[in-house]
């Protein structure tokens, strides 16, 4: 691609958390981890600090998700001790789960202010 953008790399430096959204479908070739990678990498070299930000890893289209990418980015997830949610917004799978998940982590960071 042509990089993130200073806006939206501006952007993030004021947010409290971030959805790291990955593609797990079959339709394409990218390994997720690698695509993981290359946007912490972008982050970091706009902002040592921007990789550090709590994160939530989103395994989008699983309505046509490659079930070997699912599993091997949940893995990783895991061994990283990332938290990984999957949604479908085709489906609307997973979509309560995330705005669950992203209150709780909001408000959590409310309340240690």
């Amino acid at each position: 691609g042509h990089g993130l953008g200073i806006q939206f790399l501006r952007h993030i430096e004021r947010t409290r958390l971030l959805l790291h959204l990955v593609d797990v479908s079959g339709t394409n070739e990218r390994d997720p981890i690698d695509e993981f990678h290359a946007i912490n990498c972008e982050l970091a070299e706009h902002n040592p600090d921007l990789p550090k930000k709590p994160k939530i890893i989103v395994a989008t289209k699983m309505d046509i998700a490659d079930p070997k990418k699912v599993q091997k980015l949940a893995r990783w997830c895991k061994k990283s001790g990332l938290e990984m949610l999957k949604i479908s917004s085709v489906t609307g799978e997973g979509l309560e789960d995330l705005k669950r998940a992203v209150f709780e982590k909001l408000s959590s960071d409310i309340l240690k202010v």
